[in-house]
């Protein structure tokens, strides 16, 4: 009996597994970000504790809060918008609902603000009851952690410095460290036992002063203790003792900077000639890159200078070679005329002598620019460098014969040809004398550009060459380098080793603690990201809780005031609503200062407030005890739903998009299914002159998008909207009509299907009575409902997600399908409203989901028979 092989396609499986992943993702990022609170596209935790259905309740119920009431009853007490037309006892009905509501909401606020305090209260008091010396053992632990680590460290630096063989006499610098940490030691617990107000800002400066390395007494004795010592003067020997401590730490500092000479002193003696060579190699590329970059400065600076002298000689260049041909024209007359047996004779005066002295000026002037120019290639290739040359052969012989040409100057031959080099010539002159210094700064500044390139060329060139002798020597010496500076950071691990070998009792030492560790004083110890989370966790509490009382004051005065203003309202209700009844326009004060209050005051509130949900909200990821964890998460989630009831939000009327697309994409699938189902029919039942063409066109329709034709429809529908009033411009009925243009392929797929049903069955129904039409409708249709579900949950889902063509027909908000208004929740008024727009996506796809799961069970069916021809 054979036996069979199992096969593991483990390949396969893999690529299948990365294949889903990468499909799923959108939808997985979709639902994460709906039901998350912040507004962010990309969270760094893409499943949150921070979850809301939020978005949900504001896109399909989307209850008034605060913000909204105080502008309905604004709009209220001036008759606006939909309230035009409602008389003073239905304004006064509708305004004491509000206020109702309002202050249902105020109730609401001092509950929710009642409920943080008191989960603040026993968080705090869970913390000191139960979880501070857990807290502390962590931190301890932790601590300890890094005393191993330090030590090791050590160990390894010592043992390295002696293969290297450097000397490090480190017990000095020790000793003196034990004796610092000791000493504030002494000084914190005089501090702590003192008779000192610990409440005060001053005690709190001074003692993280005190925890602090690098110590600074220098800062805090001039901002923190003049200022106490006026308080309290029992601080002043407290003080003496503090100061004393400063200078310790300066002995400390000296000797450090003497142990690291010694060290060096020893690396330059063992190491020196090689350290030496790097030094010398470095400064070279450093010299090199400061040369390179003060000849690229003078570069631009010459590029600049001749860009602006080259639009000028271009200027001039146009006049110049302009005139060319017509002097041109005139220098071959007066060239082939016989001047040698003419007496000369010069002017006298007026034009003529001009012309003769600029005559003179242009002989000796144009040959110059020329010699300037003659190389300049872009002079060369708009033709002003061969007019140049032209004009100097031309200038010389005008110059050696001008008093010969003078004396014929009137003859019929040579009259024309002299007045028109004279025009030309004085024409020219006008920019002659510019002409010659710009010629020469140009050349100039382009010769020393080359110059400049050649010296640039030469730098990089030797700049990379000393670079390649760096890399080598540096790898050499690369990893004797960092094992020197390593050694010279020793120092500083013995200020670590110390300050980790201390106990941590207190949230200032566990704080401080924590500050060192991340400040990279030793710059060779990275610690993981979150590693002192712990030690700054009840600090982050505290800043929390602060953060919330700030915010709780701000918006308790804010209330208050908006308290005051309704009562005034409510008070005097039936008088400010007659004020504007009947199309008169006056401010209602009460309202209209609470309208300004909210938008003075609420910022800054709502600015603490979510700080604060922020830090709880951090904080609860980063505990590990469920019960601070789920209050932590309590407190996020009240501080979160306080804001939902004071800030403003983006109101769209997204049920009415929804219920409009379903209409649309409901009344065009119906009509698409009729239309096609029947005018299928003939096609595939009936011979008739022009049917396969008939196929064809429509084919051949189908091949161009309907929005090629959407120039024609919006004509089309602007006719009929501006001549009938019904199926215009933004209206659900004009959109329908663009839309069923996409008949021609569901009647190939009807067409199609109805092939495959024998005509026997309709054959057999005629022998006994039937008419066509009646074998159509009771027989061919009944057994076409798989194709007449494909086509209507096509075209629905088509329809159903169409935006171009909708958002160029629709204008009016109220008109819009949900495609169209979909697009808006990607343009928030300060940021794209990501949670809204993927609660928004979400709730869209629910009419499509219901419809193709009710008639799933026909699809597969009926795409597969309308492809095959029976």
């Amino acid at each position: 009996m054979a036996m069979i092989e199992k096969k593991n396609y483990w390949l396969r499986h893999l690529i299948l597994i990365i294949c889903v992943v990468i499909i799923l993702f959108p939808l997985v990022w979709l639902i994460s970000t709906s039901i998350r609170r912040d507004n962010a596209a990309f969270s760094p935790k893409l499943f949150s504790s921070r979850i809301t259905l939020n978005n949900y309740k504001d896109l399909i119920i989307q209850k008034q809060n605060i913000p909204e009431l105080v502008n309905e009853l604004t709009s209220i007490s001036s008759y606006i918008g939909d309230y035009s037309n409602i008389t003073i006892e239905e304004a006064k009905k509708k305004s004491n609902k509000l206020l109702k509501d309002l202050d249902a909401y105020f109730l609401d606020t001092n509950k929710n603000l009642d409920s943080i305090e008191h989960l603040y209260g026993q968080i705090f008091s869970l913390y000191e009851s139960q979880y501070k010396d857990q807290f502390y053992q962590n931190i301890n632990t932790i601590r300890v952690e890094d005393y191993k680590k330090f030590e090791q460290e050590f160990t390894n630096l010592v043992t390295l410095a002696e293969e290297l063989g450097i000397k490090v006499q480190y017990s000095n610098l020790q000793e003196l460290i034990k004796q610092y940490f000791s000493q504030r030691e002494s000084i914190i617990s005089t501090l702590r036992n003192s008779n000192l107000n610990k409440n005060e800002e001053y005690y709190v400066d001074t003692l993280n002063m005190l925890l602090q390395i690098p110590l600074n007494t220098a800062v805090w004795r001039v901002k923190t203790y003049r200022k106490w010592v006026n308080e309290e003067p029992a601080v002043e020997p407290i003080a003496e003792e503090i100061l004393s401590l400063g200078n310790m730490w300066k002995d400390i500092e000296t000797e450090m900077n003497q142990l690291i000479e010694s060290i060096n002193v020893q690396v330059n003696y063992l190491f020196g000639e090689a350290l030496q060579k790097i030094s010398e190699t470095e400064s070279k590329v450093n010299t090199l890159d400061t040369h390179s970059s003060q000849i690229v400065s003078q570069q631009d600076t010459l590029k600049q200078n001749n860009k602006k002298i080259y639009t000028r000689l271009v200027a001039i260049s146009d006049v110049y070679i302009m005139e060319r041909d017509r002097i041109k024209s005139s220098f071959s007359i007066l060239e082939k005329h016989n001047l040698e047996n003419i007496q000369g004779k010069e002017p006298v005066f007026g034009e003529d002598l001009l012309f003769y002295e600029t005559v003179k000026k242009f002989s000796t002037i144009i040959p110059d620019v020329y010699d300037n120019l003659k190389t300049i290639d872009e002079f060369i290739q708009n033709g002003f460098v061969d007019t140049l040359y032209f004009y100097s052969e031309v200038y010389r012989f005008l110059n050696d014969n001008f008093t010969k040409i003078y004396e014929i100057k009137d003859t019929t031959a040579i009259s024309p040809v002299y007045k028109a080099i004279k025009s030309s010539t004085i024409k020219m002159s006008v920019s002659l004398d510019e002409l010659l210094p710009l010629s020469q700064e140009y050349s100039r500044n382009t010769k020393e550009l080359a110059n400049l390139g050649i010296e640039l060329f030469n730098l990089r060139e030797e700049k990379t060459i000393l670079e390649s002798q760096l890399s080598e020597l540096k790898k050499e010496y690369e990893e004797l380098a960092i094992n020197i500076s390593k050694i010279e950071s020793l120092p500083q691990i013995l200020v670590l080793l110390e300050a980790s070998s201390c106990e941590i009792t207190d949230n200032f030492e566990a704080t401080n603690y924590s500050t060192l560790m991340q400040s990279k004083y030793y710059p060779y110890y990275i610690p993981e990201r979150n590693r002192y989370v712990v030690m700054n966790w009840y600090n982050s509490l505290v800043e929390s809780k602060n953060k919330f009382d700030s915010g709780k004051e701000k918006l308790k005065a804010l209330q208050n005031s908006l308290q005051t203003n309704i009562d005034i309202y409510k008070n005097n209700l039936e008088h400010y609503l007659s004020i504007n009844y009947g199309g008169n326009i006056a401010t209602i004060t009460p309202l209209a200062e609470m309208q300004n209050y909210y938008n003075t005051q609420y910022g800054v509130a709502s600015a603490d407030i979510s700080r604060a949900g922020r830090i709880v909200s951090d904080l609860s990821d980063k505990t590990s005890y469920s019960e601070l964890k789920k209050m932590l998460r309590n407190v996020d989630k009240d501080l979160y739903l306080l804001q939902q009831d004071w800030s403003i939000k983006i109101r769209k009327p997204f049920m009415r998009w929804l219920l409009n697309s379903i209409v649309v994409a409901g009344i065009v699938s119906v009509l698409t299914v009729f239309m096609t189902s029947v005018a299928a029919y003939p096609f595939s039942r009936m011979r008739f002159v022009g049917r396969e063409q008939g196929l064809y066109f429509l084919l051949i329709i189908q091949m161009f998008p309907g929005v090629m034709f959407m120039i024609a429809i919006y004509g089309i529908l602007k006719f009929m909207g501006d001549s009938f009033g019904v199926l215009g411009l933004d209206t659900i009925m004009g959109l329908i009509f663009a839309y069923m243009g996409g008949v021609a392929y569901n009647m190939w797929l009807f067409k199609g299907y109805y092939d495959t049903i024998p005509d026997s069955l309709e054959e057999s129904a005629m022998i006994d009575g039937a008419t066509r039409f009646q074998t159509f409708w009771r027989i061919v249709i009944p057994l076409s409902l798989p194709v007449i579900a494909v086509v209507l949950i096509l075209t629905f889902m088509n329809t159903f997600n169409e935006f171009v063509i909708a958002r160029i027909i629709l204008q009016s908000e109220s008109n819009y399908t949900y495609a169209v208004g979909l697009q808006t929740f990607s343009t928030g008024p300060y940021e794209t409203e990501w949670g809204l727009f993927t609660a928004a996506s979400l709730l869209g796809a629910v009419p499509m989901v219901i419809l193709f799961l009710s008639m799933q069970k026909w699809i597969i069916g009926g795409l597969t028979q309308g492809s095959v021809k029976g």
